[in-house]
Formats: C-alpha cells, structure tokens, sequence
C-alpha cells in the first residue's frame, strides 16, 4: 500500500444531475455511475459556481470564484491550482482532457507533470494566430453569418438545418467534434500503469455529454439521418423557441434531442466502468479517492432557451458529486459548491491551503454563490472579456432561497426554492424581508470577492 493515497478527479462536461440514477432519474442511464455512489458519499445538492465552463473551473481546480483577480480570461497569479498544491506534496500529476478552454491558452497547465490537451481539428481552430487584416476580414464573415443565421433559422430553420446537414455529411465527423472517452481513458490507462510506486493526482475531463449530441461516442456522421442530425445540434439553437415558426420546427426534434443527451451519458457512464475495472485489476481501487462531477449542467428550454448559457438557474447550476473514499459512505443533503472541492482533497490528506476560499464539504455550512459575466460577442471570447460589474450576475442559494442579480439589468429575482424548484415564480415583490437578508449576503460577497481587481459599484 502506498504512503499517500491516490486522488483521481472525474469531471464530465455539461451533466445535469437530474439526469443520473442515483440522483432520482427514471431512465437507466448510468449503471457504473449509480453502482459507484452506493460504496461512496453522494451529495444531493452539490452546485457549480458558473453555468458554463469557464465560470465554473475557476472553483473546481484552483477553489477561487470566476470573476477574482483578472477573471476567467487566464488563470493567473495569485491563483494557485490544486495540480501545484499536490506537486509540492510529492504527488504525480496528469491531466487529460480535450476542452480548449480547460488548455494552456488559458492557463491550466500549471503544475501538471503531464497535461494532455487532446485537441481535435475543430477544437485546435479556435485558437488560430491571425494576422490584423485576416482579424478584419473573419470579423466581418462572422457578422454577416451570425445575422444570416439569425434571419434564417427564425424564418426557414428547415433549409437551414439541411444546408447544413449537407455541408456535415460532405466533411465532418464526430470525432473532429469531440475526443471520446474511450480514447481519454486509454491515455489515463497508460499513464496509470506507469505509477506502481507513485501516489498520483489524475484529472481527466470527458465532453462525450456535451453538444452536439450525437448518438455515441464513436458513432459515425455518415449513417446519421437529417432528422438525428437536427436532434444532435438542436440545443445551441434553442433560444431562436421563442419564435413562432422556430418552436413549430423544434417539436418533432426536442424529444430525441433529450434522448441523445442520455445517450451520451450511457457511452460515458459504459467508458467508466471500464476505468473502475481497470482500477481494481491493478489492485489500486481501494488506495484510490475517486471524485465525480460536472462543471455545469443543460438547459432544455428550462427557462426559454438552451445550451448552458450566462444564467444562474439550477438546471445549469446542479451538479452531481459523489466522493468514494474507502470505508466512509452515505447521502448528504447540506448545499455544497465545487470551490469545496480542493479544500477537500487538502483536508483528507491531513493539511490546509490558505490560498483556497471553499470549505471542507463534509463540513460545509452557509450560503453558496454563485457568478457569471457576459461579454464578447466573438464566438470564443464570449464572457471572457467582462466590462467589471456591469455584465455580471450574482446568486445566492440556501436550503429554502434564491436570489439573483443582474447587474447589466438591474432585474433582481427571488425564489423559494422549496416550494418553486423550478424558479418560476418571482417573489422579489412579496418576500421584501427574504430580499433585504440575501441583498446584504451579496454586498458582504463583493467586499470579499472583488472581481477584475476592481471594486464594485
């Protein structure tokens, strides 16, 4: 048996939790995943800082909110990554993920003796290093596709969709969408195989639940029918459903839209089994602390639209998480936040990183908050640019309440969330009593938490 244990931290991109087993869903889904929370801690109300990837990574691996220091444009000092933290330990530490903005364009290769950036051909274009007049020109392409795409998804989304459903079959694959987690998993089995003597941190991030859904991790595009084709890519138009002609379009698709999702949470859920056999074959399943979760979850027209876009309702903000540390197991029902998340990995190894804001989350009391930022219209920059505290919203959440503020707006909304898991009915005008306690929770949050090093209005 090894001195220390070994940390293996799963994250899986765009995973509702109420789309798990253990989590009360009625589909069955994801076996390994429902099989693993009943030999572990499972918390029921674990929830993501941000909606999206890069508000919601800040807080899971460097236990810092989104918008500290310079924000979520880079990871930079004074944060520090748990991969550094665990390094100085005497820890292994890889990383392996397919995601550009988890990449070192974004700072979060620090402290990682291995950092895999699996990049596919789409993914590794959305970097590309241009020239000023190239800059000018692709500017002025992408406006006039972005309005085109505007005007004719609201009026004709049946040409659209098989103009592109063309283009797709002419060139495109799905694995020029995505790595899959067969291959994520061969890279951790190799890596893993190599550290018989070694304690090891490993971080491996899975996009085989993220959009476009697509049928299986290594289904191929060219069996897909027009119609799985639109069911694939529905999501990241869903907030053209507001449109009369567009919602008509959308219903014979939206179902086998949600279908797909589930099944890419099957493919990830059969690729995980077959990590936590291969863990228990080398014999170092039960030296191992295994943590599960996601960075955010999926809205399926939850509040209009869907994608997971700059919102801070729960659909996009709850997470499953389950801890499996040997021996200890059982069911938390305290409301968590994923900045917990490295403060815990520090606590169970038996020492504290003052540079980390959460709390152990077997311990964690209080409110959890939550940010984001709107930004940059740019297709990659968006919500990395942020213009200080006008384009941000806030949130916070107890057991019983919600509340949200935008500041780009001025809209606030409070929610009992007991009575209105959905966040549907506003309660800003009737409850001013829940309203004034959760205003002075959220000034007592941006005096502590200032965003871009910047104060607040």
């Amino acid at each position: 048996m090894k001195e220390k244990p070994n940390i293996i931290l799963i994250t899986i991109d765009a995973l509702r939790a109420d789309h798990l087993g253990f989590m009360g869903y009625s589909k069955n889904v994801s076996q390994n995943l429902d099989n693993l929370a009943k030999d572990s801690s499972v918390f029921k109300e674990a929830f993501s800082v941000g909606p999206n990837t890069p508000h919601s990574f800040p807080a899971i691996l460097t236990s810092t909110y989104p918008l500290d220091f310079k924000g979520v444009r880079k990871i930079e000092r004074p944060r520090k990554l748990i991969s550094e933290v665990l390094k100085e330990k005497g820890y292994v530490t890889a990383a392996f993920h397919d995601n550009p903005y988890l990449s070192s364009s974004f700072g979060y290769n620090r402290g990682w003796e291995y950092f895999e950036y699996s990049a596919s051909p789409v993914g590794s274009a959305l970097f590309p290093r241009k020239s000023f007049l190239s800059k000018i020109r692709s500017f002025l392409i992408s406006a006039f596709k972005k309005n085109f795409n505007k005007i004719s998804l609201k009026l004709f989304p049946q040409i659209f969709f098989k103009v592109m459903y063309l283009k797709y079959k002419l060139k495109v694959s799905k694995e020029e969408f995505e790595v899959p987690a067969e291959d994520i998993n061969n890279k951790i089995f190799d890596f893993i195989s190599a550290q018989k003597e070694n304690s090891f941190f490993l971080w491996a991030h899975y996009m085989d639940v993220h959009s476009p859904y697509f049928p299986s991790g290594k289904y191929e595009s060219k069996i897909l029918s027009y119609s799985d084709f639109v069911a694939a890519w529905l999501a990241g138009y869903l907030e053209f459903s507001k449109n009369r002609i567009f919602r008509k379009f959308i219903q014979p698709y939206f179902k086998k839209a949600i279908e797909f999702y589930d099944n890419g949470i099957s493919y990830f859920d059969s690729e995980f089994g077959k990590l936590l056999d291969f863990l228990k074959r080398e014999d170092i399943y039960d030296d191992t602390i295994i943590i599960i979760t996601a960075d955010h979850g999926e809205e399926f027209l939850d509040h209009g639209e869907g994608f997971h876009k700059p919102k801070l309702y729960n659909e996009l903000l709850h997470v499953p998480l389950i801890i499996r540390i040997p021996g200890k197991r059982g069911e938390i029902y305290n409301k968590v936040s994923l900045i917990d998340i490295p403060s815990t990995v520090c606590s169970l190894l038996g020492f504290k990183e003052d540079s980390f804001k959460g709390q152990n989350l077997f311990e964690r009391q209080g409110l959890v908050f939550h940010q984001t930022a709107f930004g940059s219209k740019d297709k990659m920059n968006r919500w990395i640019e942020i213009d200080g505290i006008l384009e941000t919203k806030l949130a916070c959440q107890s057991k019983e309440w919600k509340y949200i503020v935008d500041y780009r707006t001025n809209k606030e909304e409070l929610y009992n969330l007991l009575k209105d898991p959905k966040e549907k009915n506003n309660l800003v005008l009737e409850r001013k009593d829940i309203l004034s306690r959760l205003r002075e929770e959220i000034k007592k949050f941006k005096e502590n938490n200032i965003p871009l090093c910047e104060k607040y209005q």
